[in-house]
């Protein structure tokens, strides 16, 4: 008939599992959520061992995820500042953030109030940054959304939230996560 049949690669699914921060560090996990053009950041920090110390989620009303992404970080470095927490390494699912904060690729003018904030905010941490698949991004992610459904600021209560515990207990404990990757 003329039709050539090849079947796709197939690439095997990978294991994901939240990364635990080195030596004293803390980690800030953080995630920026948009539906209908309302925005929403949360995050959670956790220690070396991956134990709750705090979380939040925000509501930022009008904006683009960009926007969501860049001030959940903003928030969670403003966190750690309150708390004391001097070595964070932040982990994030978004690859922009990565570069706009190691000044890889030039951050949009509408986003660069809030990369001020941030670069003013980093000089009194020691900060790691890295990117994280969402798969390890749970926990932020619930949070995230957790601003967009009751558009409003605040924090779940880590013994209360069911779902939240759940997460949480599940990156402690190393449990996994499969990504299937598409080809």
């Amino acid at each position: 008939m003329g039709i050539r049949h090849k079947d796709p690669p197939i690439q095997a699914p990978k294991i994901i599992y939240w990364h635990s921060p080195p030596g004293n560090f803390a980690a800030l996990n953080v995630d920026g959520a948009c539906q209908n053009g309302m925005a929403a950041g949360g995050g959670v920090i956790r220690n070396a061992y991956g134990l709750h110390i705090a979380n939040f989620f925000s509501f930022y009303e009008e904006g683009t995820n960009n926007l969501a992404e860049t001030r959940a970080l903003l928030d969670g470095l403003a966190m750690c500042e309150e708390l004391g927490i001097e070595l964070v390494q932040v982990q994030t699912d978004s690859m922009l953030v990565v570069k706009w904060f190691l000044n890889l690729i030039e951050i949009p003018w509408h986003l660069r109030l809030w990369w001020r904030k941030i670069k003013t905010l980093t000089r009194c941490l020691s900060i790691q940054i890295i990117h994280i698949y969402r798969e390890g991004n749970y926990a932020a992610d619930y949070l995230s959304k957790k601003g967009i459904t009751i558009a409003s600021n605040g924090a779940v209560n880590y013994n209360m939230d069911i779902k939240f515990k759940q997460l949480m207990v599940a990156d402690e404990h190393k449990i996994p996560y499969i990504r299937h990757c598409k080809n």
